[in-house]
């Protein structure tokens, strides 16, 4: 399916294809996302997740890609997939949920705004569908609210609502600066804890381990450690119990990035796998996906004794950003970490007949989805 057509005035084609199909066409990895913090978004992550989750959860494949291309060259690609909403299914942007969903950009570096108009005139004029889904993306994402301001000066209507802040850490402020941040106690009691450990249970250790798709003993130490953990216990969002979730870790530690990493960290007491820290790392940015604790353990703190190590060692390598996603009970202002950026669900309706009436019953189906992204700074 083919939309833009390319020309001397217009270098910019744009088409529909299946992810088997860009497979198939590429032959080889595509580099890593122009934008740095956000180099998680790549097709092997896409590929990933849809071969892990598709079918499940409401969602339906085939994956399929809007193709950006300027001059020959892959600019951009728009995930998307089929997505059951109410009574309807729709095309929504696709991708694991955390840390949030993007564009997948391969131009070089500095592309900027100008890039992003492009791309949003090209999905404007080949959209997969008449009403596409957009979530949860970042208030920080300026290539995708850029993009979707441009399908909204061609028309398409929407409807948006903010689901929360994500709690983030500025790791360019370096350690002792955090310190100062931590909340009183914090570091007193993550040193008792861990010399209470050494000499009642062993020594305690943290191994940080990049996955490389081989990963079979590690994932089931991770599921092992969930399954005594208070989310297991109380119904939660479990990420490593469950063939879906093995599977989705095992294929994204294949085609090893060196610029977007899936990370897991363990910590041992003696020869007990107690807690983890789950991640996806980019050269600036670290993304916590999962942490949880044996909850047996509860009271010499496992969790915090590995997050401090993960802080420091995330600082040595030069991270800039330590996003914690979102939600707090307040354990995660103990570190300092502040609201940043919101995350929004957007829904877009094409200029029309079908998309017309669509908008009007969101407009009355989803009277809180009442932000407007061209009021968004």
């Amino acid at each position: 399916m083919s939309g833009l057509k390319s020309s001397i005035e217009n270098p910019w084609v744009c088409d529909i294809v299946t992810d088997e199909v860009l497979a198939r066409e590429t032959g080889v990895p595509l580099p890593s996302h122009a934008q740095s913090d956000q180099a998680f978004c790549t097709p092997h992550a896409l590929r990933s997740w849809a071969r892990a989750f598709l079918p499940a959860g409401g969602w339906s494949g085939p994956l399929r890609h809007v193709r950006v291309r300027q001059n020959g060259q892959l600019q951009a690609l728009i995930p998307f997939a089929r997505q059951q909403v109410a009574r309807f299914s729709i095309n929504s942007l696709a991708g694991y949920y955390w840390p949030f969903r993007s564009l997948c950009l391969l131009a070089q570096p500095g592309a900027g705004m100008g890039l992003a108009d492009a791309v949003g005139r090209a999905l404007a004029n080949t959209p997969p569908g008449a009403v596409l889904r957009f979530g949860p993306i970042s208030g920080r994402d300026e290539v995708m609210l850029a993009m979707l301001r441009q399908l909204m000066a061609a028309g398409w209507r929407h409807r948006a609502k903010a689901t929360g802040a994500v709690f983030q850490l500025d790791l360019s402020l370096g350690l002792d600066a955090l310190k100062q941040r931590f909340s009183g106690s914090l570091l007193k009691h993550i040193e008792y804890s861990r010399r209470r450990l050494g000499k009642t249970v062993g020594e305690v250790r943290c191994e940080r381990h990049v996955l490389s798709g081989e990963d079979q003993p590690l994932l089931d130490i991770l599921a092992g450690i969930e399954s005594r953990s208070w989310l297991a216990r109380d119904g939660g969002d479990l990420k490593f119990i469950g063939p879906a979730n093995q599977l989705f870790w095992t294929q994204m530690g294949r085609e090893p990035d060196p610029h977007a990493q899936a990370v897991c960290w363990v910590l041992h007491c003696g020869d007990q796998p107690v807690a983890f820290s789950a991640h996806l790392e980019t050269d600036t940015a670290l993304y916590v996906l999962a942490n949880s604790y044996d909850e047996q353990w509860k009271s010499h703190s496992p969790g915090s004794i590995l997050t401090y190590e993960v802080l420091r060692d995330a600082i040595v390598r030069h991270k800039r950003l330590f996003d914690w996603g979102q939600g707090d009970s307040g354990y995660k202002q103990r570190w300092g970490a502040q609201e940043g950026a919101l995350l929004y669900d957007v829904m877009m309706f094409r200029p029309g007949l079908l998309g017309g009436l669509l908008a009007l019953a969101a407009d009355k189906a989803l009277r809180d989805w009442d932000v407007r992204l061209d009021a968004l700074p």
